[in-house]
């Protein structure tokens, strides 16, 4: 992908021969750069894909389907339409009409600066271009005191020419912020370690985090910093409302806390009754959604380096919370700061980051550092490693220097944090056995003496005659993790072309994701529904009544499930 209607000349401009070009010659250069970053802007600002400019529209002309098709499967949301609308747009003001009366003079007068920080790898251009708009355009320049940007070794598209990158920084600085700090990594950090890298970096005293994929609303700031100036050691974060995946729309979301289950997901639970009662004001959450966060800088230089070896996303937010927490200070979300995030429900979107096999494998042995640490007690790491097998099968590196660190630390316990933080965990997800939602053969309802069939072998998935005597091939097991597991570590995964085969799980969710659809009666991996092809062949096609995404040429024979 290349900026439009731009040219570079890597060597620069060569001089006469004979002689030096004159001043009048490079004013005029000068003039025309000047010029040139000026359409890029105006361009950009109405940027359709590198096309003509178009208005809004929602509608995927036949001749674009494939071109819809192909980005959403790239980047799991709409990228079609996100090079089709405005790089600057206006968002709706969703914040509660009380929060406009609370006025920050006191931030002013304590003169507070902020490093932002944002992270990204592979990132769709219009996507990251559109978020940093958000940020010029959204922010107090009184408290921006920098923008670090950190490409974590992008390496695919646009990100891979060096001239591309230099178009890049150069809008960056003459459009978003002429002091914004650009590090193109030479090799892949990962989220966690580029977090760190950040602090030792940083120039101001509280450090703001952001993924690529959100867009800040109108005053999102200034009620993060009265929470940090207000407890230096706090960990602050907003509202995070929704970026729709299909529309790419801003929609404000309803307030809740975040909480986790036994397989340590992130789960979202209501307000306690008090906490409702005291809207807007911000709210004790036990574990907070870290895609935007706000931490002094100096606290997370101290603590992030509290276990170098934890470098997963997830668990590095469950830790940095129940870090916080077990040193009895706050972890607050703050309603008056809104900014809206796009979560793809597909999230095969990470294959741009690593491998997603490479990327569970670490997923599952950061969870068990995690259990092994913070969670060092028999009933609850039984009860985890139950719901989660493949956390307890993960290989480690020793974790006794890190568990003496927490016993002299002199931090909380978990029982102290589920009865004074975690109030209403256990009833919300008590301490039981697993439950998963079926078990047994899937056949169709029209072909009932037909099974589902799984070779571990070959990894293919084909539908053959039931037979009580192949359990290993035909017993399939819906999760409470949502996948459709044959045996303990291999799940039905659908491939970009349709196709269905057995890959390791990752319980990630992305093609592995899977559910039982009542009303149409079918199993369901995100929008689409397993089926029966010519010649018995498996595949999967848009459940119905979803236009999420362009329908096949013709509609198969269901596969209409039955556990037995």
């Amino acid at each position: 992908m290349h900026l439009p209607h731009m040219q570079w000349k890597p060597s620069g401009i060569m001089e006469k021969p004979g002689g030096r070009c004159s001043p009048k010659f490079w004013k005029l250069v000068i003039l025309l750069a000047v010029l040139m970053l000026w359409a890029l802007h105006h361009q950009l600002s109405n940027w359709n894909g590198m096309v003509e400019p178009q208005h809004h529209s929602q509608k995927v002309a036949v001749h674009e389907i494939a071109a819809f098709t192909k980005r959403w499967l790239e980047f799991g949301y709409n990228a079609w339409l996100a090079e089709r609308i405005p790089l600057r747009r206006e968002l709706p003001d969703v914040r509660d009409e009380r929060c406009l009366n609370i006025t920050y003079e006191s931030l002013i007068q304590a003169q507070h600066s902020v490093s932002i920080v944002v992270i990204f790898r592979n990132e769709q251009l219009a996507m990251l271009l559109r978020m940093l708009h958000s940020l010029q355009d959204r922010t107090n320049p009184y408290f921006l005191g920098e923008i670090m940007l950190i490409n974590d070794h992008s390496d695919i598209g646009f990100w891979t020419e060096e001239l591309s990158r230099q178009a890049f920084d150069a809008y960056v600085e003459r459009y978003i912020h002429v002091l914004a700090n650009i590090f193109h990594m030479e090799e892949q950090m990962g989220l966690v370690r580029a977090r760190r890298f950040a602090a030792n970096q940083a120039q101001c005293n509280t450090l703001v985090f952001l993924d690529a994929h959100v867009e800040v609303n109108v005053g999102w700031l200034e009620p993060l910093l009265a929470g940090i100036m207000q407890d230096p050691f706090a960990l602050v974060g907003p509202q995070l409302d929704l970026l729709d995946e299909l529309t790419l729309d801003y929609v404000r979301t309803v307030e809740r806390r975040g909480l986790f289950d036994w397989t340590l997901r992130r789960r979202e639970v209501p307000l306690l009754w008090q906490q409702l009662q005291e809207l807007p004001r911000p709210f004790a959450t036990p574990v907070l959604h870290t895609p935007v966060f706000a931490i002094d800088t100096a606290w997370f230089s101290s603590i992030i380096h509290f276990d170098m070896d934890l470098n997963s996303p997830a668990a590095f937010e469950l830790a940095l919370s129940f870090l916080n927490w077990r040193m009895e200070n706050r972890v607050l979300q703050v309603p008056c700061s809104r900014v809206g995030h796009l979560q793809p429900s597909d999230l095969s979107y990470m294959q741009r980051y690593s491998n997603l096999n490479q990327f569970a494998e670490h997923h599952f042995s950061n969870y068990k550092r995690l259990v092994e640490t913070w969670l060092n007690v028999p009933k609850y790491k039984s009860v985890v490693y139950q719901h989660h097998p493949q956390i307890q099968q993960a290989h480690i590196s020793n974790v006794s220097e890190v568990q003496d660190m927490i016993e002299e630390t002199k931090f909380r316990s978990f029982d102290w944090y589920l009865k004074h933080v975690a109030t209403d965990l256990l009833q919300h997800f008590p301490l039981q056995p697993r439950v998963d939602f079926a078990n047994g053969t899937v056949r169709p309802v029209q072909l009932s003496s037909h099974c589902l069939t799984g070779d571990f072998a070959t990894r293919l998935i084909t539908l053959e005659p039931c037979e009580p005597f192949r359990p290993a091939a035909q017993n399939w097991t819906l999760t409470y993790m949502n996948d459709l597991r044959l045996g303990d570590n291999f799940c039905v995964e659908v491939q970009p072309n349709g196709m269905m085969v057995l890959n390791p799980c990752h319980t990630l969710g992305g093609r592995q994701s899977w559910h039982y659809d009542v009303h149409n009666n079918c199993l369901v991996s995100n929008i689409h529904c397993m089926e029966i092809g010519a010649q018995m062949q498996l595949l999967i096609a848009v459940e119905k009544g979803e236009q999420q995404l362009p329908p096949p040429p013709q509609q198969q024979q269901q596969l209409l499930p039955t556990f037995r």
